[in-house]
C-alpha cells in the first residue's frame, strides 16, 4: 500500500520537477489557444546586466536577421511588432517583442501568434525563443 502511494506521489511531483530546465526562456513558455482558434506562444527572460537600450538594439537586429520584417518600433517604449509571411498562404505570422528595463538589467517578453488552421509545435516555438534571447545577450 505504501509502495504504490510512493509510486503515485512521484508520479505526480516529477513531471513538476523535471519541467524546471534553469533557463527562464523556457521555463517560462506558455501557450493559448488551439490549432481551431489560432495559437499564441509567450515567454519572458531576464538579461541581467545588459541595458534596455541595448537589448532593444540588438533584438532589433536579430529579428531583422531572422527574417522578420518590422511592423512598427518604439524605442523608448521598448516594443517591436514584427512578421513574417506564411508559406503557400496570404497570412502572416506576427511576433510582438517587449524590452522592459530591471534594476541590473532588461528583461524580454515575447508573444507569438499563429493563426487558426496554422500548426506551429510548442517545442519549436520556445526552442526558438531561447534562440533569439542568445542573440541578443
Amino acid at each position: 500500500m505504501i509502495r504504490v502511494f510512493v509510486l503515485i506521489l512521484g508520479a505526480i511531483l516529477l513531471p513538476g520537477c523535471a519541467s524546471h530546465t534553469g533557463q527562464q526562456c523556457q521555463d517560462n513558455f506558455k501557450t493559448s489557444g488551439s490549432l481551431f482558434s489560432g495559437k499564441s506562444f509567450s515567454t519572458t527572460a531576464d538579461l541581467p546586466m545588459i541595458p534596455a537600450p541595448a537589448a532593444f538594439d540588438r533584438a532589433y537586429k536579430a529579428l531583422m536577421r531572422e527574417g522578420y520584417r518590422i511592423e512598427s518600433s518604439d524605442a523608448q517604449r521598448g516594443a517591436i511588432s514584427a512578421y513574417q509571411n506564411v508559406n503557400f498562404s496570404s497570412k502572416t505570422a506576427p511576433l510582438n517583442l517587449l524590452v522592459e528595463p530591471l534594476d541590473q538589467g532588461s528583461r524580454l517578453t515575447f508573444v507569438f501568434v499563429a493563426s487558426a488552421g496554422l500548426y506551429t509545435p510548442e517545442a519549436g516555438a520556445r526552442d526558438y525563443f531561447c534562440e533569439l534571447v542568445a542573440q541578443v545577450r
